[in-house]
């Protein structure tokens, strides 16, 4: 491989982690010269998917029993007059106490088949193929200013046509699934009853004489019948390994955030598959609850009092233009935001309601911030349903994957299982290039790497920071419903250190994170230097939402697998002296929920080394793109010259596209100024453009989008497929 590769580049970039990827597409989108390269044999870096068996692998990985080695080189023959090496490691040591742990163990009594797995997965293809598809004009989407991203519910429906509303839907909720159109509990096919009892029929024609019955009733009072031989055990998780997709960082999309807007301009969305957040969780009590976001919710809740329900509707009302009104809080704008909830005598559900699960902060922060993240929730409440979140399907993984994509498409380089061994530094101190791992230099411009292959002189040790994490495989969902495709999100504060609480997501088989029947759920919390054990850490929420080991309990749900591990992480606000100006390090996962500050960064980092040049450009559409090669360019060219009717020209080359470098990815468009266009011709074009739209429009209506990739519930939890379609022709032409 090290022969093949050039000795050149302008961008070299080291990890594959979300920020890196962004990078690595904005400048292979503008034609510079990208070398993408990752020490693991996965793309994604730290912000992985991995299967069960893919997470064990990389569990030996980080514990040091397989990685890269240094070459042994001939430095002198590398280096030049003046330049030195920098020497990287070559393993990342951001993890420790990395702990996997099978709770669900095997029994010589339980009878389990190889064709469970393969019938369910055939009947969720199934159910998927069967969504309903609903295309959402992507103009629509933009024009979702801060008056329209809530859906307009915030700012113009009446009250007392909500209340009715709220009533009406008190009424009728009471564990009452009978119009299942309406409630969106609609069971998908193949993920529910008749699947429990197709394995039922299979089990008893192994294992009649040993089959026992468990009955659980969910908090509905339905009773679900589970077999002795339909439980999980170690070797039928094992089984089911290429069915989990377990995130090392999992991340969400704020509807009308940073990230969401950057797959649109970009057309990177095209790439990408989501489901929707159904609901927002809270601890209230001892008990979980469904936190009440839209004007419905808030209407139909039994938390909260009516006088409540007037009072949280105006502040929530207040805070999605709180800008708009600065002296109604500036007096507090420094002060705690729980005092400010305190000041507008908020009650105390109510308080908890808007501080836990809507602005997601915790006691110590500013009224600002608050409001701040309260306005974000609401801005992007109702964009894709009822919801503000977005979930990836397959995994936060899938989305520096992405950006790859597109990297590669525009001509970035990509080698898996190679980094940096060293760095070259001059005498000016900057860096001129890498000895890589297969002992070859190359020179660059810039090199943009991620923290955990920096050396430790190039970050500040003060700025450390540490989060612990936690993976669980369970049997059901931690607040059941009828609906099983529920994907929850909660943030649980610790009464014993209010100032790091956890962020719980959990995800059904829907979000293509397990095989039916179980959920994936993710625990993230930041805890200090100090503490080193990731179980005690978490252990006030593992306890409060499941059941502990041995105790079998019809309400809490066991814990089948468990992945334990503790991150360190910088911050990168701060540089450093002994870094070359021209070396960049990127920030690995937070604490954060969602990726806005991970495409601020990446924006931030490119608009500073190219401050002239456009963040990812949306690309020229594929059909008005026309690939010659030199051969033919210089063909026409002699034609062109020898012509005696050279004012009679017609412009035979517009819209053609000259790849003149096609390793670069660089794409040159002709100039349409070297040849006239009569009026005849003129008029023939514009009649050939407006068939040609004509045509796009149709297609478009007809259903055959190039952006089908938001999967999702809609404001009432049905599964649905959300479409993104391109910018009209006319935009496309005037951008190229």
């Amino acid at each position: 491989m090290a022969d093949d590769l050039p000795n050149k580049f302008d961008v070299i970039v080291i990890g594959t982690g979300m920020p890196e990827s962004i990078l690595a597409a904005a400048f292979s989108r503008i034609g510079q010269t990208v070398l993408h390269i990752d020490r693991n044999d996965y793309y994604s870096g730290q912000w992985a998917s991995f299967n069960l068996e893919g997470i064990e692998k990389w569990q030996k990985q980080v514990n040091g029993e397989e990685g890269l080695v240094h070459p042994e080189v001939d430095l002198p023959s590398l280096l030049k007059d003046g330049e030195k090496t920098q020497i990287l490691g070559l393993m990342d040591n951001s993890y420790s106490n990395v702990k996997i742990v099978f709770s669900a163990k095997n029994s010589d009594d339980v009878g389990i088949h190889e064709g469970i797995g393969d019938h369910e997965e055939n009947i969720s293809k199934s159910s998927e193929n069967k969504a309903d598809k609903v295309n959402i004009d992507k103009d629509q989407a933009d024009n979702k200013t801060k008056e329209e991203g809530i859906g307009k519910e915030w700012l113009e429906k009446p009250d007392r046509e909500l209340k009715e509303e709220g009533n009406k839907e008190n009424q009728d909720k009471d564990c009452d699934y009978t119009s299942s159109t309406e409630t969106g509990d609609t069971p998908v096919k193949g993920e529910s009853t008749d699947t429990s009892e197709e394995q039922h029929t299979e089990c008893e024609a192994s294992s009649a004489s040993t089959e026992k019955e468990d009955v659980e009733v969910d908090s509905c009072g339905t009773e679900t019948k589970m077999t002795e031989c339909e439980k999980w055990t170690e070797d039928k998780l094992r089984r089911e390994w290429r069915r989990f997709n377990l995130d090392l960082a999992p991340r969400l999309l704020y509807c009308g955030g940073k990230m969401v807007e950057l797959l649109i301009t970009s057309d990177i969305a095209k790439y990408c598959e989501f489901k929707t957040v159904t609901r927002m969780l809270t601890l209230l009590k001892g008990k979980l609850e469904k936190v009440p976001c839209s004007r419905a919710d808030v209407f139909s809740s039994k938390e909260v009092s009516m006088l409540d329900k007037r009072m949280l509707m105006k502040f929530l009302t207040f805070c999605a233009e709180y800008d708009k009104h600065p002296e109604d809080y500036q007096d507090f704008a420094d002060k705690p935001y729980l005092e400010y909830l305190e000041h507008k005598k908020l009650s105390g559900n109510v308080r908890h309601f808007v501080q836990h699960s809507i602005a997601m902060v915790t006691d110590k922060a500013t009224t600002a911030e608050g409001l701040q993240k309260t306005q974000k929730f609401l801005m992007s409440l109702g964009r894709y349903g009822n919801t503000a979140f977005l979930w990836p399907l397959y995994g936060s993984g899938e989305m520096p994957q992405s950006f790859c994509r597109m990297s590669a498409v525009f001509g970035g380089t990509y080698c898996l299982r190679m980094t940096a061994s060293s760095i070259i530094v001059d005498s000016d101190n900057r860096c001129t290039g890498i000895i890589n791992t297969e002992g070859q230099r190359i020179d660059c411009r810039w090199l943009i790497m991620e923290q955990s292959y920096a050396p430790e002189g190039y970050l500040h040790i003060t700025s450390q920071r540490q989060l612990c994490r936690c993976i669980l495989v369970t049997d059901k969902s931690i607040l059941p419903t009828q609906d099983s495709n529920q994907l929850s999100l909660l943030q649980l504060p610790d009464p014993n250190n209010p100032d790091y609480p956890t962020i719980i997501m959990e995800l059904p088989s829907t979000a293509m994170a397990c095989p039916q029947g179980l959920y994936v759920v993710h625990l993230t919390k930041e805890i200090p230097l100090s503490h080193s054990n990731p179980e005690e850490a978490l252990k006030y929420a593992v306890s409060s939402l499941f059941a502990e080991e041995g105790e079998h309990s019809s309400e809490k749900p066991s814990i089948l697998w468990s992945l334990y591990f503790t991150q360190t992480f910088c911050d990168n606000s701060v540089p450093s002296d002994s870094k070359p100006d021209n070396v960049i390090i990127t920030s690995g996962p937070g604490v954060e929920r969602d990726l806005d500050n991970t495409v601020t960064e990446a924006q931030g980092i490119f608009e500073n080394l190219m401050p002239e040049e456009e963040f990812l450009p949306r690309p020229p559409n594929p059909e008005d793109i026309i690939y010659i090669d030199e051969e033919e360019t210089t063909a026409n060219q002699n034609a062109e010259n020898q012509s005696d009717f050279s004012s009679e020209k017609t412009d035979q080359s517009e819209g053609k596209v000259h790849r003149t470098d096609q390793s670069e990815g660089k794409v040159h468009k002709t100039d349409q100024s070297d040849s006239d266009v009569t009026s005849e011709q003129a008029e023939n074009k514009t009649a050939h453009s407006e068939e040609k739209h004509s045509d796009s429009t149709e297609q478009e209506k007809s259903g055959k989008s190039l952006e089908q990739c938001l999967t999702g519930d809609e404001e009432k939890n049905e599964q649905k497929n959300i479409n993104i379609p391109q910018e009209s022709e006319d935009k496309h032409d005037k951008e190229t």
